[in-house]
């Protein structure tokens, strides 16, 4: 009998814990989806960007030095959906465009940006602070899951703490010029930083702190653009968090 009790209790503690695992799985899938929720635009010739779903869910003058249009040369658009669930992590908010040009415009861009730039950065360089999504912890309905994030991504968090009156920009990941660099771009990527500021330039409900980042840039806007002389691209960039 006390055999018999015994393995009942077993199948019951059993049935519990993949419960738990059901849970917890689940939970990640979740956070997952959420944590990295960028959506992409499609290709349509002359779409005023201001009036994308999406696109208009934030303040234009973060916008002021992408495209009017949609250019010729289009390639990719990206934005990133705000998320103000209660015990969601920490996600930046992206908005970015990559457009390729002839030479000629391009060149005419460039010279533009160049001379309004506060900064300006090789794709290699490990002298900024990387903004990116970070989630160590997370507290789920079965409890606090810890030890989420990657050695590369704590690694990264490590290094931010350690410059804190350093630029911010992106850590790009775009799947058409992925790279191992620091800032994720291939080498021949100049990065022009055009504007930086400390603060809050969201709504409360979508701002989360994180021990990724200084206290200085705790929360705050970057914005600029990425340029290849190489390739003619050049990617429209903005983040808030």
């Amino acid at each position: 009998m006390e055999r018999i009790v015994k393995r009942i209790l077993g199948k019951k503690i059993q049935m519990i814990n993949m419960k738990k695992n059901i849970v917890f799985i689940t939970t990640i899938i979740l956070f997952s989806f959420f944590y990295s929720c960028d959506f992409e635009i499609s290709q349509s010739e002359g779409v005023d960007y201001f009036y994308i779903k999406g696109f208009n869910t934030i303040d234009t003058n973060f916008l002021k030095h992408f495209p009017k249009k949609q250019p010729e040369g289009f390639m990719q658009g990206l934005y990133s959906a705000k998320v103000d669930l209660v015990d969601s992590c920490f996600s930046p908010i992206n908005y970015i465009v990559v457009s390729n040009y002839n030479k000629a415009k391009y060149d005419s861009i460039y010279s533009g940006f160049k001379s309004k730039s506060i900064i300006k950065l090789q794709a290699n360089d490990t002298n900024v602070l990387l903004i990116f999504s970070y989630c160590d912890v997370m507290v789920g309905t079965d409890g606090v899951f810890k030890n989420l994030e990657s050695k590369k991504n704590k690694y990264l968090a490590h290094h931010n703490i350690s410059l804190k009156d350093k630029i911010p920009i992106p850590l790009f990941d775009i799947d058409q010029f992925k790279s191992n660099t620091f800032s994720g771009l291939p080498e021949d990527f100049r990065i022009y930083v055009l504007e930086a500021k400390p603060g809050k330039y969201l709504e409360d409900k979508y701002l989360r702190d994180c021990v990724c980042l200084p206290k200085k840039w705790k929360h705050g806007f970057s914005r600029g653009v990425a340029m290849s002389d190489k390739r003619h691209v050049i990617i429209y960039w903005v983040t808030v968090w």
